[in-house]
């Protein structure tokens, strides 16, 4: 009996050991020369855009530089001019498979948020912007309350100490969102892109006000004097949009964190 028992618990411990395997085989991988999508425009040449997917068991992915959706089939009207590029990302059962589909834009045609012209203009050359001296008596940058206040108030650096005082901002939508920052003779001190969520706002907490319109995000290039009151190496790509008008532009950085009527670094511009 004892032998009979040993023997079992033997072939329970070999059992027991043996790997668990899943034999099952993932799916595969389409080719990418196999989707079938149609990225085209509604006018010859216009910038409303219809991208649709008809590949059969394959999600949709789409960016479309202004934003990104998951629908099969997304119409959107683009504010930029030139050769556009759309990515498209397909889901399949084994993975992912990337498209691109190019389209050139001569001419806008369909609406698109005024706040594209309010930054970039509607010409080619684009929009300058420089800092706002006249509406704002020489107090361009400086601090004041964060989520409170709307323009410095508190430490205004004076304007003979501005290391870019002369330099001018380059916003345009030649091929892109695109802004170069320059200096007076026309050197290029940084060039990249930039975005903007005007969904995203902030409110007062003192009296539940509206403080923020929006959010300005750049990526590869900042603004003049774009780093926090203070501190030259805390370079800022991220700022809330206090005001945004054919004319004039308020920007403000502070952690997000931050508490109400802590010290917010602000910069003041008008076009030029």
């Amino acid at each position: 009996m004892k032998k009979i028992i040993t023997g079992i618990l033997s072939l329970w411990l070999l059992v027991a050991c043996e790997p668990v395997t899943d034999n099952r085989e993932l799916g595969h991988v389409i080719n990418e020369s196999d989707l079938k999508l149609d990225v085209h425009a509604t006018t010859e040449g216009g910038n409303e855009i219809v991208m649709t997917n008809h590949t059969l068991g394959v999600g949709s992915y789409w960016d479309h530089i202004t934003g990104i959706s998951a629908k099969q089939s997304v119409t959107v009207a683009l504010p930029f001019m030139g050769e556009q590029t759309i990515t498209f990302v397909g889901f399949c059962d084994g993975g992912q498979v990337v498209a691109k589909r190019k389209v050139t834009i001569t001419k806008i045609d369909h609406p698109v948020a005024e706040e594209w012209s309010f930054f970039a203009g509607t010409e080619m050359g684009g929009k300058v912007w420089v800092w706002d001296r006249e509406k704002y008596d020489d107090a361009v940058y400086g601090t004041a309350g964060w989520l409170t206040q709307f323009a410095p108030a508190w430490d205004v650096k004076p304007i003979a100490d501005l290391e870019d005082l002369t330099s001018e901002l380059v916003f345009d939508l030649n091929g892109g969102p695109n802004l170069t920052k320059k200096d007076a003779t026309g050197k290029v001190l940084e060039k990249g892109t930039f975005m903007f969520d005007m969904s995203a706002t902030k409110k007062n907490p003192d009296n539940g006000s509206q403080w923020s319109i929006g959010q300005l995000k750049l990526n590869g290039v900042s603004v003049l004097s774009g780093h926090a009151y203070g501190d030259e190496t805390n370079k800022i790509t991220t700022f809330e949009i206090l005001e945004l008008t054919e004319n004039t532009m308020v920007l403000c950085w502070n952690p997000p964190t931050a508490d109400a009527w802590t010290d917010a670094t602000f910069w003041c511009f008008r076009k030029k």
